[in-house]
This record gives structure tokens, C-alpha cells and sequence, in this order.
């Protein structure tokens, strides 16, 4: 019976009792934190857990109550040991590996110790939350100096220092991102393989890369408290890049006069935005939101500078003399930075659905006051040297918008303008033409005639006048350089736009003759029909 008791006692001591050895383990601070430390902090779990046990099943509710009073000093202890123990990791020299983006062969038992510290420490927040916070202050120093050191001293990849392409604006922001961006994805792996189960979006979902790999706790052991967010502490780490990179592109860019190479990174921006909220997977993080604002701030100061350059354009109005009628010199200088813009847009990825809206405001900017400036120095010129010249203005705008399909709405736009144009310089030209062959006031004549009048009482209309008329017009079909040659539609830059113009103008004047051959048909002095002078117009 005595045996028989003392191995009850045996028993009952080693499932309701933690061991001498054990509570030392687990209360001597002096003593490394290492295996021996986790095996004992799981027995003593596993006592609680019987006591538990033993409360519920048993009603043994003094001796499960006592248990549990008994290790619960030593269980706070525990936890405080834990705590302490990764406080000590985040000072000093050993802080050097808890800042690693990746720990080496000979660093991994303190990485593996880490996870299992943190893990166990959930169920205690408040040491939670302070351990996880100095490790994120840990690791943001340590990104901030390795960006340091990527700028001025390269990697250990072999990659040059990133501040050798400070001369090149679009490829040392684009390195600059690209660094961030590498390291953003690194970094958030990191911090989710340190909080573990914690690691926990706003919403309560797990976070992704195997934030949920374990059930959640059913209850923190300290009521009302909550677990620092993953996307938090993430943010907190990667925000130290924040400053030092956006200083250094405001540098870059205050000394920047060229609007396509400000174009140029406003588009790295919006590209990296959106690269940084997949390597983040969130929308709202700090870099992705940095993006965001160094896009909206670098794409303004593009808009600006197309604003100066229509400042310009305004104050220089009474001075602008064109001898030439074709495009001017500012005209084809802001098309060609059109040009590469659009280029440069073609490959951004705005939805196509969405493109033409979006790209609108940089057409407005460029082009609006450019075609305003084109007509008020138009205005200054002889009436058809006015039109020829806005008519090679619009051809210049329209050219590089013709071979994008977001600018559709703008080309249609130019093509009514310019068809205007054109009619009205056709009108033009066909009204002279006529009134220097004395064909207008003849055909004014017939239309006013009444119909029953005959033809010799209008004096306009009388056989030898008309005769004579008829004869110089002929002679023009056949003269080079006479009445028809029309100098002023050959300086049409455009060589379809050239041919259209003078065949309305050849149309215009054969229907003109036309009216007029068949109103004094009955005279008989007309010696070519409408068809042959149709031909010799052509």
C-alpha cells in the first residue's frame, strides 16, 4: 500500500507539480536563454493545462486553484525573462542580428529563439507589443543605413553605388525605387516570419505568406488589450526610407528644365506605386503612399512647366514675325516634347478604357494655349497667309496625336479645325481667282437676271464683253504662272492637305464655269464645255 501511494504521489506530483530544476530554468535571469529554457516553460504549461483540466472535470476546485496560484508567479516570470531577453537582442552589438534581412548559418538558433520568444509572448500584449515595436526600430535603423550604403558604396551583389547615376534623374530614382522595392518585399517576408501568428491585417484576416498558419488564440490572457498590427509595424519600418529618398528627388528635380525627363520619373512614380502596393500588398502603405505623392507632386510641376511655357508665349505675341508661313520654330519644339510624352504614356498601365480622360489634361496644357498663341499671330496676317499658316500649325499638333488612340477625340477635334480652315482659304482663293477673271460680277449678273428678260439687256452679259471674258479665262487654263497658279496654297506644308486644297479650288471654279456655260448657252460664244475645263483644271 505504501508503494502504492508513493506512486500515486510520483504521479500526481509530475502532472500537477513543476520540478526544482525546472523552476530555476525558468526564474534565474543569469542562465542563456536556450532549449533547456522552452522544454521547461512547456512543462510548466503543461501543469497549468492539468490544473485546468482538473478544475473543470474533477471539481477539485482548492488543489486546481492552488496549482495554478503556485506557478502563475512563475509563469510571469517566464514571460518576464522572455521579454527581457529580446530586449537585450535589440542593444547593442546583438541588435545587429535581429536587424539582418536574412540571418547567417551561425545566427539562426538566435533568429529560431526570437520567433519562439514572440510566439509565446502573444499571450502576453503588452510585452508583445514593446518587443515588437524595438525590433521594428531595430530594423528600420538598419534598412535606413544599408539605403545609405547602397547609395554611396553599392551592395554585396556587386551592384555600384546607386548616387553614380545621380547625373542620369530617370535612372536614379528608378535604382533608388527599385532598392526600396526589393528590400520592402524582404523586409515585410522578415517581420512575418518574426510575428508569426500575430501578424495580422486591420481586419482580423491572416495576413498572406502564411500569417495563418495557426489558429488564433481564444483568448489573450490580458482582457482588453490587442495586438500591435503587422501593417503598423511594417509601415514603421519602412517608413525611415521615406525622407532620405524623397530629399534626394527634390534635389534631382529642382535642377530638372527638361518637361519630358519630369514626365519620365511622374511615370516611375505611378509605376512604382503600384509594384510597392503588390510587394506590400497593401494600398494604403507609406511607400506606396509616397509614390503616390511624389507622382502628384512631379506630375504638377510637369503641367507647370508647360504653363511657363505659355506664359512665354503670350508676352512674345507683338513681337512674333513668321516670313514663312510654315509651323514656327516653338510650335515644332513643343510638338516634338508631345511626341515623346505620348511615347512615353503609350507604355504606362492606365486601363485603355481609362487612358484618353486621363491623358487629356497633358494635351490641354500643351496644345491649347500653343493653337491660341498660332491664331492670335495669325491675326496679324494678310488673310490667306493667316490661314495657310494656322493650317501647317494644326497639321504640326495633329501628326504625333494621329498615331495614338487615346488622343482620338483631340485628332477628330483638329481634323473639324483644320477642315474649317481649309474651306475658308478655298473660298477665298476661288472668290479671287473669279473676280480677277471678271467671272464674278458675269455670274452675279445671270443670277439676278430675271427669267423672262433676255439675255443682250443685261449688260454684264452682252456677247462681246462676255466673248472676251470667256477668252481670257481660256488663255489662264493654259498659262503657267497666270491667275490659277495660286502661289499662296503651294506653301500648305502638308502635301494631301496641298492636293485637297487646290482640287476644292479646281472643283469650285469648274462649277462656277459650269453655272455660267449653261446660262448663256444660247449665245453660243463658249468654244470649251464644263467637262474639258474640268479636265484642264485638274
Amino acid at each position: 500500500d505504501e508503494e502504492m501511494l508513493q506512486e500515486v504521489l510520483t504521479h500526481f506530483l509530475t502532472r500537477f507539480r513543476l520540478s526544482e530544476a525546472d523552476t530555476q530554468l525558468l526564474r534565474n535571469g543569469e542562465r542563456p536563454l536556450d532549449e533547456e529554457f522552452f522544454c521547461a516553460f512547456e512543462r510548466l504549461e503543461q501543469v497549468r493545462k492539468n490544473a485546468r483540466e482538473l478544475l473543470n472535470t474533477c471539481g477539485q476546485q482548492t488543489s486546481g486553484v492552488d496549482i495554478l496560484h503556485e506557478t502563475s508567479e512563475i509563469l510571469e516570470a517566464s514571460y518576464e525573462r522572455m521579454f527581457v531577453w529580446v530586449q537585450q537582442q535589440c542593444r547593442g552589438p546583438k541588435s545587429s542580428i535581429v536587424a539582418k534581412a536574412s540571418a547567417s548559418d551561425g545566427e539562426a538558433q538566435v533568429e529560431a529563439f526570437l520567433k519562439r520568444v514572440l510566439g509565446l509572448l502573444i499571450e502576453r500584449p503588452v510585452y508583445f507589443n514593446h518587443c515588437v515595436r524595438d525590433i521594428s526600430r531595430v530594423r528600420r535603423q538598419a534598412l535606413v543605413q544599408r539605403f545609405f550604403d547602397a547609395l554611396s558604396q553599392g551592395d554585396s551583389s556587386g551592384n555600384r553605388p546607386i548616387e553614380l547615376q545621380a547625373s542620369d534623374p530617370v535612372r536614379y530614382v528608378s535604382d533608388m525605387l527599385a532598392w526600396i522595392h526589393e528590400n520592402a518585399a524582404a523586409e515585410r517576408h522578415a517581420l512575418l516570419a518574426l510575428m508569426g501568428r500575430a501578424a495580422r491585417t486591420s481586419d482580423g484576416v491572416a495576413a498572406a505568406d502564411g500569417g495563418g498558419a495557426h489558429p488564433p488564440e481564444a483568448a489573450l490572457s490580458e482582457p482588453g488589450l490587442t495586438l500591435v498590427a503587422f501593417d503598423d509595424i511594417l509601415d514603421f519600418t519602412l517608413e525611415g526610407l521615406s525622407t532620405p529618398f524623397s530629399t534626394r528627388v527634390k534635389q534631382v528635380l529642382d535642377m530638372q528644365s527638361s518637361t519630358v525627363v519630369v514626365y519620365k520619373v511622374a511615370q516611375i512614380f505611378s509605376l512604382f506605386a503600384q509594384n510597392l502596393a503588390e510587394a506590400t500588398r497593401r494600398e494604403e502603405s507609406c511607400v506606396v503612399v509616397m509614390c503616390r505623392d511624389l507622382h502628384g507632386c512631379t506630375y504638377q510641376a510637369f503641367l507647370d512647366m508647360w504653363e511657363r511655357q505659355a506664359q512665354r508665349l503670350r508676352q512674345g505675341v507683338a513681337g512674333v514675325y513668321v516670313s514663312e508661313l510654315s509651323a514656327p520654330s516653338f510650335v515644332i519644339e513643343a510638338v516634338n516634347t508631345l511626341s515623346q510624352v505620348l511615347a512615353i504614356y503609350e507604355s504606362s498601365l492606365v486601363p485603355t478604357t481609362e487612358r484618353e480622360a486621363d491623358f487629356l489634361p497633358v494635351l490641354s496644357a500643351a496644345f491649347d494655349p500653343l493653337l491660341n498663341h498660332c491664331q492670335q499671330v495669325a491675326a496679324m496676317m494678310d488673310t490667306a497667309d493667316g490661314q495657310v499658316f494656322l493650317i501647317n500649325c494644326i497639321v504640326a499638333m495633329q501628326a504625333p496625336l494621329q498615331k495614338h488612340d487615346f488622343t482620338a477625340q483631340r485628332v477628330a477635334m483638329y481634323s473639324a479645325l483644320l477642315e474649317d480652315h481649309v474651306r475658308h482659304l478655298v473660298d477665298g482663293q476661288v472668290a479671287l481667282v473669279l473676280s480677277k477673271l471678271s467671272l464674278t460680277e458675269r455670274l452675279q449678273a445671270l443670277r439676278r437676271k430675271p427669267p423672262d428678260a433676255p439675255l443682250s439687256s443685261v449688260p454684264e452679259l452682252h456677247p462681246v464683253s462676255l466673248a472676251a471674258t470667256l477668252r481670257s479665262f481660256y488663255n489662264s487654263l493654259f498659262t503657267l504662272g497666270g491667275v490659277l497658279a495660286l502661289p499662296v496654297l503651294e506653301r500648305i506644308s502638308s502635301r494631301s492637305v496641298r492636293s485637297e486644297a487646290r482640287a476644292s479650288v479646281a472643283r469650285q471654279i469648274a462649277t462656277a464655269y459650269e453655272e455660267l456655260y449653261e446660262g448663256v448657252k444660247e449665245l453660243d460664244i463658249a468654244t470649251h464645255t464644263p467637262d474639258q475645263v474640268r479636265t484642264l483644271l485638274e
